[in-house]
Order: structure tokens, then sequence, then C-alpha cells
């Protein structure tokens, strides 16, 4: 199909061929002058054609400045910018603004989702924080009146343990929710990646304390100054504490857990290290899914709920950052969950 565009290029070379022609017939006697006229027409063919190359080329830029929008959702220019009533790029157009109206259209959708997403987990929250707020009342009452009676007492402590299990999976699904649904913003700052983890790890000390678990901390530093990274403090509070409680969860009585910070040119990486009977290979990719627990430790840890480091993998993902896990079972065993944050990300 011809457009518009391309009838003027043809419409001068034609014409310029046809007025050679013309004049070559009626001054067959005057050779000079005919070349004259053949470069002359040479001329005229060659600046038409850098005009109409040089108009395509800017409309290409224009339609790939468009199409770059569109991908990366900016709005630097109004659309009628690009509008071509009738040239190459018309049909171009009109495709890249269908593949908007169609992201759009699902960006959409997706919203609704999120928001009604967050909706539920938040309709849910509230409306379990109160029966659990009376079950506590209740059975701390029922552990008062039991006296000495081990069973009961026993019972009573499984009762508190269950409703405490209850209220942190609400209240990690609904962080979670917060997060995937783009509900929290955060507000991030420069700080030294250091305090956070020492918050971590000094409210986790009754935990360290009750299966007698060493620290080692150690960083890895370019210069003398602090290894910043810029983040939302209790956020990635959360995410480390999490992690480092998987590590006291899974590691043996009198163990050791290693936490390695380095910083390179290029990132700021965190590793957290414990020794315990480490994850079997085909699992290794599935630890960070929600409600997934490794099969040796399902046994031993049946109170766990399995949304802690997925958590942890959405809060690292906020901050852009990723999270990985190194393990090994058997002799030797051990598992290392690497969290990465690139400092041209800040």
């Amino acid at each position: 199909m011809i457009y518009f565009e391309e009838k003027k290029y043809f419409a001068v070379v034609f014409l310029t061929t046809a007025a050679i022609v013309t004049a070559a017939f009626f001054l067959q006697k005057s050779p000079w002058i005919i070349i004259i006229l053949l470069a002359l027409a040479l001329l005229i063919v060659s600046f038409s054609g850098a005009f109409f190359i040089k108009k395509v080329y800017k409309k290409a830029i224009k339609t790939e400045q468009l199409l770059d929008e569109v991908i990366s959702d900016e709005k630097t220019e109004s659309e009628k910018d690009y509008i071509e009533k009738d040239s190459v790029f018309a049909s171009i157009f009109e495709e890249i603004r269908e593949l908007k109206k169609i992201r759009e259209s699902r960006e959409e959708e997706k919203n609704r989702e999120l928001l009604w997403q967050r909706n539920l987990m938040s309709d849910i929250s509230h409306q379990i924080k109160t029966p659990l707020a009376s079950l506590e009342i209740y059975t701390d009452i029922f552990r008062k009146e039991m006296g000495d009676d081990k069973e009961k007492k026993e019972l009573s402590d499984r009762a508190v343990e269950a409703i405490e299990r209850i209220r942190w999976l609400v209240t990690g699904m609904l962080q979670i929710a917060k997060l995937e649904s783009g509900a929290y913003r955060m507000e991030k700052k420069t700080i030294p990646i250091r305090e956070t983890i020492d918050r971590a790890v000094f409210m986790l000390n009754p935990m360290f304390n009750e299966k007698n678990i060493k620290v080692h901390l150690e960083e890895k530093k370019q210069n003398d100054g602090e290894i910043l990274v810029s983040q939302d403090g209790k956020w990635l509070e959360e995410a480390f504490t999490n992690i480092l409680k998987n590590a006291i969860e899974y590691s043996d009585f009198n163990g050791q857990v290693d936490i390695m910070i380095s910083d390179t040119p290029m990132a700021v990486s965190v590793e957290i290290k414990d020794y315990g009977e480490g994850i079997p290979e085909e699992e290794v990719p599935k630890i960070f899914n929600r409600f997934y627990k490794a099969s040796g430790q399902r046994e031993r840890r049946k109170d766990s709920v399995g949304i802690g480091l997925n958590l942890s993998k959405e809060i690292i993902k906020a901050h852009g950052g990723t999270i990985t896990v190194e393990s090994r079972t058997g002799d030797g065993s051990y598992t290392s969950i690497y969290t990465t944050f690139l400092k041209n990300s800040r």
C-alpha cells in the first residue's frame, strides 16, 4: 500500500523524468543542454529523496519514542504529536495504541484484584483480632484457675501457642498483601545496614539464648566508613528477623549462626548462615514459596506456618534487592541465605 508521503516523492520523480524526456525530445541537437537538464534532474531527485528519508526518519524516531513510553508506562509527550493520517507509520501507530489499551485494561483489572485482595485481608485481620483477644483472656483465666494440674496446664499452653500462631499468620499475610498490592510505600533512608541487623539480632536474643546459639557477625568493608543501604529500616528489620528466626529454628543446640556483610563497588550483600540439617537440593527453589516447609523440617517444626521467608522475599524485592539460598545436607550441612542490594538502585 502506497501512502500519501510516498505519493509525493514518486510524483516528484515522475514529473522530473517526464520533463527530461520531453526536453530531450525537443532538444536533440543540444546535447549540452540535455546534460545540464539531466544533472538538474538528478539534483532534484536526490534532494527530494533526502527530504523524504529525513521525514521518514523523524517519524520513525517519534514512533519509537511512543513505543518506549507505552512499554515503560511513561507519558512524556501527547499522543496527538504522533498522529499520522496517511503515512507508512499510520498502521504502526494504531497497533501501538491498541497495545496501550490492552495493557491499560490489564493493569486496571490487576489493580482491582489487588485492591480486592488487600481489602479482604484487612477485613479478615480485623475480624479475627477481636475473637483472638477474647480467647487470650479466657485462656489466661483458665490457666490461673487450674492450679497444679499439669495436664490441663499443658493443654492451656498449647492453646496459647495456637492463638499466637494464628495471630502471626494473620499479621504476616496482611503484611504480604500490603506489599504485593502496593498499598504500602517504603519510606527509605540511607542508613548503615549493620544497625538494622543488630536490631533484628537483639529482638531474637531470647531465642538465641534458649538454644545457646552463638552469633558471629563480620563486615567486609571497602573503607573505614559504614556500609550504607537505602532502606525502610522497620521493614528490612522484619525481613532479617524472619531469616534469622529460620536459622535459629533449624540450628542444633549449642550451634552457631554466621552473619557476613560485604561491601563491593556494585552492591551490598548479607549472608546469614546456619549449620543445621540443610535443605534437599530439589526443595531449595521452593523455600520462599508461601506456606512451604522443607520435608525434614516439617516434622520437627509443626508450629511453623511457612510465611516468614516469603514475607522476607517480598520485603527484599520492595527494596530493589534479590534473595537467594544455598544449602547442603549430610556431613558439613549448612544453609546460607543471601540478600543483595545494588548500589545504583538507591
